[in-house]
């Protein structure tokens, strides 16, 4: 149970981060409207291909890549993929603190 309180306050922490670093990019003036995986490798393309390794070979998950991670979000205009990462962090750390939360224990007389 601990586990859990302790991964959902890292994800609702991470989309907070995730939300303020969206909006620091939008404020220094890039084009959030551009794809979100455009931008990725313009920016970094060494972590873009890095990720992209990672999830389908180490993880053995070449279905989320391809099906989940490039329509879902690196063809979505930035500041949408941003959002959308903000609100699947924000709801799963909510979920995992809802069921990591301790028990009340019930009075008992008798």
């Amino acid at each position: 149970m601990v586990v859990l309180r302790v991964l959902g306050r890292l994800l609702i922490i991470l989309s907070i981060i995730m939300l303020i670093g969206g909006l620091a990019v939008w404020l220094f003036g890039v084009d959030v409207t551009r794809p979100t995986g455009t931008a990725w490798y313009q920016a970094h393309v060494a972590s873009l291909n890095f990720s992209q390794v990672v999830i389908q070979r180490h993880l053995h998950l070449p279905g989320l890549w391809d099906s989940v991670i490039v329509p879902h979000l690196l063809t979505r205009p930035v500041w949408e993929a941003i959002i959308i990462v903000f609100v699947v962090f924000l709801v799963l750390g909510a979920l995992f603190l809802r069921i990591g939360r301790r028990r009340r224990r019930r009075f008992r007389f008798g």
